[in-house]
């Protein structure tokens, strides 16, 4: 087990420019983002303007994702953030005595950007979500320009439809890019729109986030939260399509944590 925190500076040469700054702390083969919520509320208005970059939300899924498959670990790779989104793996990192200074929710870091892309009048372009909570979108932040496209189902297995969000988030520049198509497709597509070099603005690899702001569907409760339960309480909310997912997640975590311990 490691007995101190494996901290370090990011590589100028291998990462975006609004990571050079950030020290990177160490666990399951990803280097997590060390700072607060605030700094990195900052360094994303900050690079609103500025060409293409985006952020990542590592969960015990993607940890376990990320395991066989390439193109997410490239896509993590080429992320300017990789910010810790649960508890649960919080306190995996914890015990490994590399722990991460706070958990930041991708729908939490969402609304707050939203509050603030309606203050400032941003434009921000949603990958994914229906046109329905678009409009409820439009409403709750009325002085957001909302560009929309909602890809087919099963689109990522077709060149063309992958092409059209590109093309999408190319030819509708914003502030803020949402990218709520789930993982691991938003954070590949993320990593096209990056490598393609014509995007602008910030993107968001954040899944289900427009569902909650939108109030299509409830979070947990604060108490769940803090307890690290909201796993259980989405789970409860969506049983047949999260039940199976969270039991096979906790059992290939089993040999992935040991290895860390090791």
């Amino acid at each position: 087990m490691q007995k101190h925190p494996e901290r370090k500076e990011a590589n100028a040469d291998e990462q975006p420019s609004c990571c050079k700054r950030n020290s990177t702390i160490r666990g399951f083969d990803i280097d997590f983002y060390d700072g607060s919520n605030a700094e990195l509320i900052d360094h994303i208005i900050e690079e609103s303007e500025h060409a293409f970059s985006y952020i990542v939300t590592p969960n015990v899924n993607h940890v376990v994702r990320l395991e066989e498959d390439a193109e997410l670990r490239r896509a993590y790779a080429n992320a300017s953030h990789r910010i810790c989104d649960s508890q649960v793996l919080k306190r995996l990192m914890t015990l490994l005595r590399n722990p991460v200074p706070e958990v930041i929710p991708g729908s939490n870091l969402t609304g707050e950007l939203m509050t603030i892309a309606e203050t400032k009048k941003w434009r921000v372009t949603v990958i994914g979500s229906d046109a329905s909570e678009i409009r409820t979108m439009r409403q709750l932040y009325p002085n957001v320009r909302f560009f929309h496209h909602n890809p087919p189902m099963g689109f990522f297995d077709h060149p063309q439809a992958v092409q059209a969000c590109l093309d999408f988030v190319i030819h509708h520049p914003a502030e803020l890019v949402v990218l709520a198509v789930g993982c691991p497709r938003q954070e590949i597509l993320a990593r096209l729109i990056q490598a393609d070099g014509r995007a602008q603005g910030v993107g968001l690899c954040v899944g289900a986030s427009i569902d909650f702001l939108s109030g299509k569907v409830k979070r947990a409760p604060r108490w769940m939260q803090r307890m690290s339960l909201e796993w259980l309480h989405r789970m409860c909310t969506e049983p047949r399509r999260l039940a199976k997912r969270y039991a096979n997640d906790a059992v290939r975590m089993i040999p992935i944590v040991y290895r860390q311990f090791r």
